[in-house]
């Protein structure tokens, strides 16, 4: 088996639903980490999505989509599996509001070394120098309630926060992370709150129902890896792999996640990370 990364880079906000009851204000939360409590796409919410979007095409599920994701539960073969195995998407950044600027791109080290991690016990090939910054960005040391940016702007305040300026060459991780990174302490990042949007059901005009909904807003990102054979002779990679493959260069494709696709939660772009 080999491993490839992935990144997902929301385009609308997201909503993909723990499912949890919940006795809180917030009717309907989002998936979370057990143990970071961060925003997260589970393997079986991501696995399926990807399944929609190449089974779109055509009433009859291709090769390709029965060898990846496995045939259908009333497939006579069933019983097997697909040839590629997803894990679950973990939350790379989120933009944050600031005074400065529309917004700033909001991580933090334990996010990063998280990652680097991933790539270095999954082995995935990832570009060496790449590697080297994001090591470096990781290291940084940040206080709590102190976000760090790379950009030598004064009184810039980010959630609330004053910001401080370091002095560090973004340029090549803005690549991958985007522009306008910010390094949050790995508690305040994770005690951001998401937005939170009022959803109403009408009937005739009349409001029947109204619930809370939290989201993962728009332009942040996810990394998630999948798992492939090797063992795949030339004429099934043309079958069954090379129309996955093609869809993730670095224009990326285009794939709705979660739930409310009707109203346009979910669009988001996914490329490949690794080389």
């Amino acid at each position: 088996m080999k491993t490839e990364l992935y990144k997902i880079t929301t385009l609308s906000n997201l909503h993909v639903g723990s499912g949890d009851i919940n006795f809180d204000v917030i009717d309907n939360q989002v998936q979370r980490d057990s143990i970071t409590n961060l925003p997260m796409i589970n393997s079986s919410s991501l696995k399926g999505a990807f399944r929609e979007h190449f089974s779109k095409e055509g009433t009859e599920e291709s090769n390709m989509v029965k060898y990846i994701f496995g045939p259908t539960n009333g497939d006579n073969n069933s019983h097997q599996t697909g040839a590629y195995s997803f894990f679950e998407a973990q939350l790379l950044t989120r933009p944050v509001r600031s005074n400065v600027k529309s917004y700033f791109n909001a991580t933090s080290p334990g996010i990063l070394k998280s990652l680097l991690e991933t790539i270095k016990e999954f082995d995935i090939n990832f570009n060496e120098e790449l590697t080297t910054q994001l090591e470096k960005l990781s290291s940084i040391k940040v206080e709590k309630s102190k976000p760090i940016i790379f950009e030598n702007i004064t009184n810039a305040i980010l959630e609330d926060e004053k910001a401080i300026f370091y002095n560090f060459d973004a340029s090549i991780v803005s690549e991958f992370l985007g522009s306008d990174i910010a390094l949050f302490h790995d508690n305040d990042f994770a005690d951001l709150d998401l937005p939170v949007l009022s959803r109403n059901y009408l009937e005739e005009g009349v409001s029947k129902n109204l619930w809370y909904e939290e989201v993962v807003p728009k332009k942040s990102t996810f990394s998630f890896i999948i798992a492939k054979p090797t063992n795949v002779d030339e004429k099934d990679k043309k079958q069954k792999i090379d129309g996955f493959e093609n869809r993730f260069d670095k224009d990326g494709s285009k794939v709705q996640f979660g739930a409310n696709k009707s109203i346009g939660y979910g669009f988001s772009k996914v490329t490949k990370a690794s080389l």
